[in-house]
């Protein structure tokens, strides 16, 4: 598995979106999914990545000058 930051936006919200529509027993509101996705815009974003595919992301949200704090996360490993 390897994590690494991103920066292009289009990205971040399709890794988002992805994951927690992986998700629906955390993430099952559609809105809520569209509107993580849309916020993770401009956020310094790093995603999980395991054999190619995308297992997981978080981002972080500015609450200071000198803070930031978690403001969403998701993480899907399907079992085989």
């Amino acid at each position: 598995m390897h994590i690494e930051q991103i920066d292009c936006d289009a990205f971040k919200e399709n890794i988002v979106r992805t994951i927690l529509e992986a998700l629906p027993e955390w993430f099952g509101i559609p809105q809520a999914i569209e509107e993580y996705a849309v916020n993770s815009c401009g956020k310094p974003f790093f995603f999980a990545f395991d054999c190619g595919k995308a297992v997981g992301f978080l981002y972080l949200k500015e609450t200071g000058r000198h803070t930031v704090e978690l403001a969403v996360m998701g993480v899907f490993m399907q079992n085989d």
